[in-house]
């Protein structure tokens, strides 16, 4: 009886098994007892052609994934080997600096990275690349550029040196997506007329209602990040079912027959989805949408479990690496979710109508007005319940956080999104139209406020972010390359930091690192008064407003004293009588005193600043040193260490320091921090 109810269940989503399989395949070697299991249940329930189906759809993906790998390995051999490589291929996407190129179906996949690069998605270029090895993976909750370009399929990635477009195909996929970005380009500019780009409402409109977030400064989605709702700029299954609901009431008004409306909403949905960037979840939901019409067009039987599988077999066909893209994982596990919520919780007896036994033809008004807003109401708490709890794992695996109150959040802005998005759908429509437009300007920056409003509120509330990882204990050392020779390091928590970085080295690597590794600064030490580290000392500002900034080269001639939970701080400034021609030589020295453990910071100052320490300074544990340009403290003759240094710490900016050159104690343990390196004590 138990098989029989499996059997016609599974009769009833035929493309299961199949996309069981091929996730197995993916997922090898540890996925193929996944893909034995789902031939197993297949075999068991005698459900023959849909075991071909599987057996055919494995066997494709394991012939694409051998030779894509075979391929990609071959190419990076040819090109370390080589250095400078010359290829042909399709660019498949354009990258802030750089670009994908696409050498074909089932073939490698490489990324070119480069600056004022003028092509564009379609042309077909013939290009002189160099070879370097990757970078190491980042620390924990860093933008982990490995992993997204193996979802992406790439094998490795190239420095541009030149190239030249050999020409343009008639037709192809990455041409259809640069004609969508166009088009995308041209009506934001209906939502955001030049002169308004610095208006947040005007950001959230075109994020939302065209998936653009190029224009979407760091402080406008700050807040949808902390409140766990950034999710809702995903075009999905949201967008396209508000954009199919306005269409078809449309059409309805206009009195088109629904046999051609429902062809008019799928190539209309179609457009939209190319337009706004064909991103997964906006895939996916345009699959789902079209199954859905077809089979009602057709008059077959839909199921939403076939439904789903087929549109996610349909992706991994296609793209098989996209199994381990966040976005993919998100996309279809909250529509799962969704779905079994829908099915059996709507089942239940009503919470707040009348008896839903009683039959809807016997309801007063006032029961029918009730029995809408209880319906109402369960589907927007069960969706953002079912959806919430599925996402919450996906999230702290990929992006190693946690937003603490994101399930009230979507709670909150759930009637929100409906009204900014058919604002701005219908802002699109009539903007040029003289005072319609403005009061549809009007309605459409409002409501976006509005949702930025409640977005923030409850981002900023306490504990609403945190990391996936514990804080950091009170004496934890960090170090951190972020290339160029620059770096910056954390003494203790909560701490003191020194070096903020330029503004991007703050928004790529310290702010992340500090915030997933579980630090918290309490003061900012800038040794080099600079303009990049004031853009990184502001940014950090924003995350920690009660941070402290100390400038080394402001530091009073007596010097600064700061305690915190991490123990006692010293902040020693430069000798008045320095030569100050070079910046580098007015840098301070900070000392770190600690349940008996004693770590000095020198960084990049110079001899003279060191020499002019008191003695007690100097007999410290840990020893940090950098590279001063003009007097390097490794380069004095006379330099002695003292016999309580144990441990000296090579900043990136000193890492090529031949030990050679310093006369060290016997048992002193050097260790040197490379460009991109985290370093953990």
């Amino acid at each position: 009886m138990c098989l029989h109810g499996l059997k016609r269940r599974l009769e009833g989503a035929p493309l299961l098994i199949p996309l069981l399989v091929v996730v197995g395949v993916i997922l090898a070697p540890a996925g193929y007892g996944l893909a034995g299991c789902a031939f197993l249940l297949g075999g068991v329930c005698r459900l023959w052609r849909t075991l071909v189906c599987a057996l055919l759809c494995g066997a494709v993906s394991w012939l694409y994934l051998d030779v894509q790998a075979e391929q990609g390995r071959a190419f990076c051999r040819k090109a370390e080997q080589e250095n400078v490589l010359q290829m042909e291929g399709m660019v498949a996407q354009v990258l802030e600096r750089g670009f994908i190129l696409d050498k074909g179906w089932c073939r490698e996949r490489v990324m070119i990275r480069g600056k004022n690069i003028l092509y564009t998605p379609g042309d077909y270029v013939c290009i002189v690349a160099q070879w370097k090895e990757p970078e190491p993976s980042p620390p924990t909750g860093c933008f982990d550029e490995q992993r997204w370009l193996r979802s992406l399929g790439v094998v490795a990635a190239l420095y541009y040196i030149s190239g030249e477009q050999l020409g343009r195909p008639l037709w192809s996929v990455a041409g259809l997506r640069q004609w969508g970005n166009r088009m995308r380009f041209e009506l934001s500019r209906r939502l955001m007329p030049p002169g308004t780009e610095s208006d947040a409402a005007r950001q959230i409109l075109c994020a939302l209602v065209l998936g653009d977030k190029s224009s979407a400064e760091d402080s406008t989605m700050e807040g949808f990040r902390r409140s766990g709702t950034l999710h809702a700029f995903a075009v999905s299954g949201m967008h396209v079912a508000l954009v199919g609901g306005m269409l078809w009431y449309l059409f309805r008004r206009l009195h088109v027959h629904p046999a051609y409306s429902r062809w008019l909403v799928l190539l209309i949905i179609g457009v939209y989805v190319v337009m706004t960037g064909c991103s997964v979840p906006a895939v996916r939901s345009y699959l789902i949408l079209a199954v859905l019409m077809l089979g009602t067009i057709f008059r077959r039987r839909v199921t939403w479990v076939n439904t789903l599988s087929f549109a996610a077999l349909l992706i991994l066909l296609w793209a098989p690496n996209q199994l381990f893209n966040a976005g993919f994982q998100l996309s279809f596990s909250a529509y799962a979710a969704i779905c079994l919520t829908m099915r059996y919780g709507m089942d239940e007896s009503s919470w707040l109508g009348p008896d839903s036994y009683i039959p809807r033809a016997f309801y007063t008004r006032w029961e029918r007005r009730l029995s809408m807003a209880d319906y109402s109401l369960r589907c927007v708490i069960l969706v953002s319940v079912s959806a919430w709890l599925v996402t919450v794992p996906i999230t702290l695996l990929s992006f190693h956080t946690a937003n603490t109150n994101s399930i009230l959040t979507n709670l909150a802005i759930t009637p929100l999104l409906p009204v900014v998005m058919s604002s701005g759908l219908i802002l699109l429509l009539v903007s040029g139209i003289p005072w319609v437009g403005a009061v549809a300007e009007w309605v459409a920056c409002r409501s976006a406020e509005m949702l930025l409003t409640v977005a923030a509120w409850f981002g900023n509330l306490p504990y609403a972010y945190l990391p996936a990882e514990r804080p950091a204990a009170a004496e934890c050392l960090v170090v951190q390359g972020t290339g160029y020779g620059e770096s910056f390091t954390m003494l203790g928590n909560p701490g003191v930091l020194v070096n903020s970085g330029s503004e991007s080295a703050a928004r790529f690597s310290t702010e992340p690192i500090l915030f997933h590794g579980g630090f918290t600064p309490a003061v900012l030490f800038c040794p080099r008064d600079t303009v990049a580290s004031a853009g990184g000392a502001e940014l950090l500002l924003q995350r920690w407003p009660a941070l402290e900034v100390l400038r080394g080269t402001r530091l009073p001639a007596e010097g600064v004293r700061i305690r915190t939970q991490a123990g006692m701080y010293t902040f020693y400034p430069a000798p008045a009588d320095i030569p100050s021609r070079n910046s580098a030589n007015l840098c301070g020295i900070v000392l770190w005193e600690y349940a008996g453990r004693r770590v000095l910071y020198v960084g990049d100052a110079s001899y003279l600043s060191y020499a002019a320490l008191p003695q007690e300074a100097k007999n410290a544990h840990t020893l940090i040193l950098g590279k001063n340009p003009v007097l390097p403290v490794f380069d004095a003759e006379e330099l002695s260490f003292p016999g309580g240094v144990r441990r000296i710490i090579l900043l990136p900016s000193a890492a090529e320091l031949p030990l050679n050159r310093m006369s060290l104690p016997p048992g002193v343990c050097v260790i040197r921090v490379g460009e991109r390196e985290h370093r953990r004590f």
